[in-house]
């Protein structure tokens, strides 16, 4: 946990924050996403790793476990020695405990921006999976907490 860090829309003239912290048993993003100077996104990133491609080699999910505030999120998803990353959104339940599957084929390319990648893979390879991070963003303005105790890999969706 100590290697995860945030990058939040102030990078671009934006005003919101978040940290992220271990607690009640998982990875805890929480800020106050401000849309002021056209801001609007938090995000908290994990250490490159190519061990999680190894374990999600063949996965037909990503499996979120997390305890979210009934906002959405996004797990986005780095892939080793590629510009280009994945992306998925899931609704949380607020204050619930809850399992998202989120399928491998439901993932969507993108660039740096989170712009469409029209040079990527149309589908996710897990096995290419090296970076983990969640995102707040669209709009989703006000304070923010979710929880994520884990992200594992699933052949069962």
């Amino acid at each position: 946990m100590a290697a995860w860090t945030t990058v939040n829309d102030p990078v671009m003239g934006g005003t919101s924050t978040s940290k992220v912290m271990f607690g009640d048993g998982g990875l805890v993003f929480s800020g106050d996403i401000s849309l002021e100077n056209n801001g609007g996104f938090a995000s908290a990133r994990g250490p490159q790793d190519p061990d999680i491609g190894r374990r999600a080699a063949g996965a037909t999910a990503l499996r979120v476990h997390a305890q979210g505030d009934g906002k959405t999120y996004l797990l986005k998803v780095g892939i080793a020695d590629q510009p280009w990353s994945y992306i998925q959104r899931f609704s949380t339940e607020a204050g619930i405990d809850r399992t998202y599957d989120l399928p491998v084929e439901d993932f969507e390319p993108v660039g740096m921006r989170l712009d469409p990648e029209p040079d990527a893979p149309k589908t996710l390879d897990p096995a290419g999976i090296d970076q983990l991070s969640v995102y707040i963003l669209d709009k989703q303005q006000g304070p923010f907490t979710i929880t994520v105790r884990a992200v594992d890999a699933t052949t069962q969706s």
